[in-house]
């Protein structure tokens, strides 16, 4: 039985079906279409900017497939009896095999193999034509080497995204790898190695990837299906993982005295609506509060004047409320980032100000910024190496103290707080507006108590807005998971607070803020606590669909 036999007998009724409901928006990581692959054993993805071709590395085939349609192509043999990666160039065919750990180059008008090399690594399993270069990820050494393709001489070698990479493919600017255990899709910059972007993948066993026509497409070895996948498109961010619960913040003052506290007066920062965080309800608060009050960086507060607290008591105040949260990961596409000059002047000139726990005009700020950003004027550039040196210097120390960024930095240790305004001086030294957001946090269980809670930096670019990033995240080893501190948020943080600097109400805290005076000798205690529980079915409404959470407006 001949190959163009073989191949029309497996190959199944092909659909092609849409994945989005009609009138919805969509959103990075959508599926636009997909098609039910003619094999079994699907690995290597590839196209010459019409055609798809796809390998099954067990029968040692390749399949040629007309994605508009469908319609399978003749298909042929591969040249090796393990093929994996594939990739396309002038009318030849790249093929690795993670068996030999050799790469071939097939001639498709002729059937024969013209020229082979030895890959650097014995486990070749994806390969990305970049114009004159190839790309080789090697899965045993976790390395994507790029190789001259005459012979294998290795131009450059950078770090795979995860240790479990497989596919690989190229769109013109950046590299895109599959990685089959996280079920992720990596956006990759070809210079560094720097992860720049994620994606779920489509199916629980990403394999091949190609890029076509503005859409990257991605061959799953389990589900068996080519999954067309939307890259850009608005809003640039994809939401994730709902959860609802009830959130209870909880501020109490113990005064063992023997003196008296006075004046004692407590601001609670009040969530509001964002793309990622629904209110299910207003906040239910324990006692009324005197009045509501909004700070020079927009943050809206509950204000408590509780008078007296005499020795021997304490003082309580809280709110609660029903939210549902999503986790929210943005993708943002350096070359679509706008210029400094394109950010608004009002957002620049209110967010680049100095503030006291800044100090950005110091020499060490200033010297620092030069060395780290250069000449750089893209935003997210500026931004991105900013947070590559921040997570570089320093190490997590939870050790109380909010001390100024040039300390932090000499010192190499700090916490949420001081990652953060580390990540702000150097943002804003640098000419780029940044801000903070504090949070309360699942801890664990649905049900949980938290009393450390996180702070994190928002950073804006033209063109996407205000953006997450988490350094404090962001200080891993692995490039995939130092990405996950820059645009994304997990579903575990009720949002209370943005803001800028020292606040009116809040001063630099987040979540709450209290004042008072005392007379006489006073041994006083003050607690903060998050209550978390999962709603009940009665309290739980039903979730909208992902886009249409997506059209919540941006922070």
């Amino acid at each position: 039985m001949n190959s163009l036999v073989r191949c029309s007998l497996r190959w199944l009724a092909v659909t092609l079906l849409s994945c989005r409901l009609p009138g919805s928006k969509a959103a990075p990581g959508d599926v636009k279409s997909e098609l039910d692959a003619p094999c079994k054993y699907p690995a290597g993805l590839a196209t010459d900017g019409r055609n798809l071709f796809l390998l099954d590395w067990r029968q040692a085939e390749i399949y040629q497939i007309n994605p508009a349609g469908g319609k399978l192509q003749p298909c042929f043999a591969a040249p090796t009896l393990k093929p994996h990666g594939l990739a396309y160039a002038d009318g030849r065919l790249f093929i690795s095999d993670d068996h030999s750990g050799w790469v071939y180059e097939l001639n498709l008008a002729t059937g024969r193999v013209e020229n082979r090399f030895e890959a650097p690594g014995s486990s070749p399993t994806g390969l990305a034509w970049a114009g004159d270069a190839l790309f080789v990820l090697e899965r045993k050494s976790g390395q994507i080497y790029k190789v001259l393709p005459q012979d294998g001489t290795i131009l450059a070698c950078l770090p795979a995204p995860n240790e479990s990479c497989t596919g690989l493919t190229y769109d013109g600017q950046h590299l895109w790898v599959s990685d089959r255990v996280k079920n992720e899709l990596y956006m990759v910059d070809p210079q560094t190695g720097m992860v720049l972007g994620i994606l779920d993948a489509p199916g629980p066993y990403a394999a091949g990837l190609a890029w076509l026509d503005g859409y990257l497409w991605n061959v799953d070895f389990q589900t068996r299906k080519l999954y067309q996948i939307i890259v850009a498109d608005d809003p640039p961010y994809r939401l994730s993982q709902t959860r609802q619960a009830r959130v209870e913040y909880l501020w109490t003052l113990y005064n063992y005295g023997p003196g008296q506290v006075e004046d004692l007066t407590v601001s609670l920062a009040i969530p509001e609506e964002l793309p990622a965080q629904q209110l299910l309800s207003q906040p239910e608060y324990s006692i009324q509060p005197t009045g509501f009050a909004v700070d020079r960086w927009g943050q809206r507060c509950a204000v408590f004047q509780l008078g007296s607290l005499p020795a021997g008591s304490k003082q309580a105040v809280s709110y609660s409320l029903n939210v549902r949260l999503s986790a929210i990961r943005y993708l943002v596409l350096p070359e679509k980032v706008g210029s400094l000059e394109d950010i608004p002047a009002d957002i620049r000139r209110l967010y680049t100000a100095d503030e006291s726990r800044y100090r950005i005009n110091t020499p060490f700020i200033r010297e620092t910024v030069q060395r780290v950003v250069g000449q750089e004027k893209n935003p997210y550039w500026i931004a991105r190496k900013i947070f590559n040196y921040v997570i570089q210097t320093l190490e997590y120390e939870m050790a109380g103290g909010w001390d100024v960024p040039e300390v932090v930095l000499q010192r190499g240790k700090g916490s949420c707080s001081e990652y953060t305004f580390a990540f702000i001086a150097l943002c804003r030294a640098a000419g780029l507006p940044a801000r903070y957001q504090g949070s309360v946090v699942v801890r664990g269980d649905d049900a949980s108590v938290d009393e450390a809670f996180h702070r994190w930096a928002q950073v804006y670019l033209p063109g996407y807005g205000w953006v997450p990033v988490d350094a404090n995240r962001g200080d891993a080893k692995a490039p995939a998971d130092q990405a996950r501190g820059f645009g994304e948020l997990a579903n575990r943080f009720l949002i209370t607070t943005h803001g800028g600097g020292g606040s009116e109400y809040l001063d630099w805290g987040y979540n709450s803020q209290a004042r008072y005076r005392t007379t006489g000798q006073c041994k006083i205690e003050e607690e903060n606590l998050g209550f978390w529980e999962p709603l009940t079915p009665a309290e739980n409404p039903p979730t909208e669909s992902r886009s249409q959470s997506a059209e919540c407006k941006r922070s």
